[in-house]
């Protein structure tokens, strides 16, 4: 098959995709009130006020030059937040247009990092069709934090960031390393 045939109906399945993605939000969001999956029990931990605070989302690319005029790329997504008094550890949790998810990620960093794109193309595309994979996952994923303290507390859950998505005016937050 022609490799410009198959590259179109790649990007016409990848549009269709992204277009059932945001009629399944949007029907989400009108039907507001109800969740499909239940709130995860705090295992009698003691819930603390306030939550997690200073919430900063970036992007990041990567390139990597390669023979015969390619590349290869990758987009991170990482979110930061403020140190929360006496914090152990953080959870981080992770939310999808379904629901939240009952498992959660513990780690001792103030900071998450996560692959949201990459792609091999030619030079001349740049970063082919970037923008499309991280608009999906704004609408599809999210991330909440909490601080666990000792004695079996726990602060409130932050608000939910979006993947993809960034605090600050994406001109100023995205950074490019290229790697010849």
């Amino acid at each position: 098959m022609n490799r410009k045939i198959l590259s179109l109906i790649q990007l016409q399945c990848l549009r269709l995709l992204v277009l059932f993605t945001l009629i399944f939000g949007l029907i989400l969001s009108v039907d507001g009130g109800s969740t499909v999956a239940a709130e995860i029990p705090s295992n009698q931990s003691e819930v603390l006020q306030p939550p997690i605070t200073g919430l900063v989302s970036t992007l990041s690319d990567e390139v990597e030059e390669l023979p015969s005029d390619l590349i290869r790329w990758s987009t991170y997504w990482q979110l930061c937040w403020q140190p929360y008094p006496e914090a152990k550890a953080y959870e981080l949790q992770t939310v999808l247009a379904e629901g939240k998810s009952p498992k959660l990620k513990r780690q001792s960093d103030r900071c998450f990092r996560l692959q949201v794109a990459s792609n091999e193309n030619q030079k001349s595309q740049g970063l082919l069709n970037r923008d499309l994979i991280l608009l999906m996952h704004k609408i599809q994923l999210g991330y909440r934090v909490r601080a666990v303290l000792d004695s079996n507390r726990v602060s409130e859950w932050s608000q939910v960031m979006a993947v993809g998505a960034t605090t600050v005016s994406e001109t100023n937050s995205t950074q490019i390393s290229v790697n010849p």
